[in-house]
């Protein structure tokens, strides 16, 4: 079984690489990781030379989910779901991660990253609950990367703007 700090830094540096790989693609940019560090958790510089600090934050159903995404249970299946809960859990996540930027000590914009684990729940499931998705104002973006349906690829939207 592998360390906790050891699973918890690998899906961030997965989630990392996927947003940057789509926001480079999607924006002509160079992002590019400077440092990895505990808060926020990355360090990312821009083509003009510009600094953004990342949180990075995993959006499951529930813990049961979480165990059974990362091999940690015996079960199966996992219950029925309700988008109107996933949509919950997320604003739940949000507000939790708001409280945790008052604590970042930094001079440059800080935005979060927010990848969706959710097998069942895509992209377009939470965009139609958009305006029901709660907006920590305090990050300069909250990057929101999931896949959607059959589509297999990541996709990647700024919870913050319309």
């Amino acid at each position: 079984m592998r360390n906790h700090n050891d699973e918890k830094s690998a899906l961030e540096e997965a989630a990392i690489s996927i947003f940057i790989n789509i926001y480079n693609f999607n924006r002509q940019d160079d992002l590019k990781v400077v440092e990895k560090q505990e808060c926020p958790d990355y360090i990312l510089k821009n083509i003009k030379g510009g600094f953004i600090g990342v949180e990075v934050t995993h959006l499951f159903y529930d813990s049961e989910e979480a165990k059974m995404l990362l091999g940690r249970s015996d079960k199966e299946f996992h219950a029925l779901e309700s988008s109107t809960h996933y949509i919950k859990t997320l604003n739940e996540l949000l507000k939790q991660k708001e409280k945790k930027i008052d604590k970042y000590d930094v001079v440059y914009p800080v935005a979060l990253l927010v990848r969706n684990a959710s097998p069942v729940y895509g992209m377009s499931d939470f965009l139609k609950y958009k305006n029901e998705i709660y907006k920590p104002e305090k990050y300069s973006h909250i990057w929101f990367v999931s896949k959607d349906g059959n589509n297999n690829e990541w996709l990647l939207k700024d919870l913050l703007t319309d």
